[in-house]
């Protein structure tokens, strides 16, 4: 899978489909728009109150070779912030990463309101001659165009993941391009007063980390280990043929399954989905170690104490001084560019570690000791990083939130 800041495909979009109660169409038409996103935020410009946020994605295919991570191909930059961009989200597309898939959109343009999320192509579709990725790119593609084409903020009615869900799962059931296929998602929509709703079907999932410690993890829903809940389309054909010749099922959730949950998110907390890419790799402590690590380096976390034992505090101005926009060329490093890559990246290393015993290794080992499993689970990798950045109603004069250039 790879990914570029682009428009819904054609064969997507021709569908009606409906969220928050009400019905539109997504129009056939595919504007031409420039790949990367570039808006440039002028000086002078003023910020409102309330939380905005910057996100990053990183990926990584089964059958990529662990490698020097290059944006536009490995990692890909997105600010809830950079009203106006060409084209206005971002989303996966084949071949760079495989089977997962993810997004990350603004709701209706606004700048305090944004969706993301993950989606992981069911593999085990290849084995009746179906693409998986067809399915998980193309739900992914669907929410970020449903979130961004939002209306009723002005009313109050905010977009909310489950709907999300359902219109994009609609809308590819209802695609003849998207033959079969299944995928399980994790999304959210986080807002201007810094609540975040999720939604989470199958065992892809996220975490919420605060300085130093790991603040909520989400639930996997599986029937049993190994098999999540998914989302699924079955063609009659191949239900037919099951039912006269049996033989395995595919399992079919719907969006209405998915565990949906309410959380409060502070400044600078940094919200962490995957695929389970990441999961059967790496646990929650695991992945608290690597934040923890890019945080400090970059100092965005701060000990309170030179000593053992000594609280981890936010460096709040330091977050607040995070780009507001996304420019396409130069050498800046930006901070959920720089956690989700090391996230990818320690992933990637441990799934190819055949010493290594991952959360996987270890939960096959306790139900099937018998089958010796040993070291990591090589698997397609999604990752997106949101941090929350509580604005503060000041002016933004000189050099104070320059845009970063994204390497693309």
């Amino acid at each position: 899978m790879s990914a570029t800041f682009m428009t819904l495909p054609a064969g997507y979009i021709r569908h009606a489909t409906r969220a928050a109660g009400r019905t539109f169409a997504l129009t056939e038409r595919v504007a031409s728009m420039p790949t990367r996103q570039s808006r440039v935020l002028s000086s002078g410009n003023a910020t409102n109150a309330g939380f905005t946020y910057r996100l990053a994605a990183a990926a990584s295919g089964k059958k990529s070779p662990p490698r020097s991570p290059k944006g536009g191909r490995d990692f890909w930059y997105y600010t809830s912030t950079n009203a106006n961009a060409q084209p206005p989200y971002l989303r996966s597309t084949k071949p760079q990463s495989g089977e997962d898939a993810f997004f990350a959109a603004t709701i209706g343009g606004s700048e305090h309101h944004v969706a993301f999320g993950v989606a992981d192509g069911v593999g085990g579709w290849q084995d009746s001659g179906v693409d998986p990725s067809e399915f998980s790119h193309g739900l992914s593609g669907l929410m970020a165009g449903t979130a961004y084409l939002h209306e009723g903020l002005t009313e109050g009615k905010n977009a909310r993941p489950q709907d999300l869900m359902q219109v994009a799962y609609d809308a590819v059931i209802g695609n003849p391009r998207i033959l079969a296929g299944g995928c399980t998602a994790s999304l959210a929509v986080a807002s201007a007063d810094g609540s975040m709703e999720s939604a989470n079907l199958g065992d892809s999932g996220f975490l919420i980390i605060g300085p130093g410690k790991v603040a909520h993890r989400s639930e996997a829903q599986t029937h049993a280990f190994n098999t999540p809940y998914q989302l699924s389309k079955v063609p009659a054909k191949m239900q037919a043929q099951h039912a006269i010749f049996g033989g395995s099922t595919h399992l079919s959730e719907t969006p209405k399954q998915a565990d949906v949950e309410k959380h409060k998110l502070k400044h600078g907390d940094i919200v962490v989905f995957a695929t389970d890419g990441v999961w059967d790799n790496l646990s929650a402590q695991d992945t608290l170690g690597i934040v923890t690590r890019v945080m400090e380096e970059q100092g965005g976390w701060f000990k309170s104490h030179n000593f053992a034992g000594a609280e981890t505090l936010l460096n709040e101005s330091m977050v607040r001084s995070l780009p507001r926009a996304i420019t396409e060329t130069s050498d800046e490093q930006y901070l959920p560019g720089l956690l989700a890559t090391a996230v990818m990246r320690e992933a990637k290393t441990a799934g190819l570690d055949q010493k290594r015993n991952g959360p996987f290794a270890r939960e096959v080992q306790m139900r099937f000791p018998q089958e010796g499993w040993q070291g990591g689970k090589p698997d397609d990798i999604a990752v997106v990083v949101c941090i929350a950045v509580e604005e503060v109603p000041v002016r933004i004069t000189g050099d104070e939130g320059k845009p970063i250039k994204a390497k693309l």
